[in-house]
């Protein structure tokens, strides 16, 4: 039998509020919110899978595709498997980001953690600040024991060395 990506226990956080963003579970609602956010940043985040991605997101991509998207992060989370978060404004108005946490394979890490902020934002220093958040909060409220950021903790180079499926 598989272990679960969290234990049955664990309770997600479904809401996170901070001072300048919060964070809540990405679901299709937020489609046109997070399309717009994404079509901004296209290529800041062909870097934020992988060194670089010529795949996603595309030029061509559609509010539908976006849409699918979604919904596969959406049922992700609720099946405990995955959790994307959106990133708002405080007011709910606009996705300025997400957040990912996957379950890890490589290595001795048992989580992978994604995140980005959309252009706009970066020069206020607000991905600096999820940075930091998200490493205490991961450390303080996660059931886990070594999250790793690809890309980030550690480079795309040492990242692709690890073995796989420890």
């Amino acid at each position: 039998m598989k272990k679960p990506f969290v234990p049955t226990e664990f309770v997600v956080p479904l809401r996170v509020e901070q001072a300048g963003y919060t964070l809540s579970p990405l679901t299709t609602a937020h489609v046109d919110k997070d399309y717009e956010a994404v079509m901004s940043s296209r290529e800041s985040l062909r870097h934020i899978f992988c060194e670089y991605d010529t795949t996603w997101p595309k030029g061509s991509m559609t509010l539908t595709d976006n849409y699918r998207d979604l919904a596969r992060h959406q049922q992700e989370f609720d099946e405990r498997q995955a959790f994307a978060y959106t990133m708002e404004t405080p007011d709910g108005q606009s996705c300025i980001g997400c957040v990912y946490i996957y379950p890890c394979q490589r290595g001795n890490y048992d989580a992978q953690v994604y995140y980005w902020v959309i252009d706009s934002v970066k020069p206020d220093g607000l991905e600096a600040d999820l940075d930091e958040f998200l490493h205490r909060w991961l450390k303080e409220t996660w059931p886990f024991e070594l999250p790793v950021f690809p890309g980030r903790g550690i480079s795309w180079q040492e990242w692709e060395g690890l073995n796989h499926g420890i």
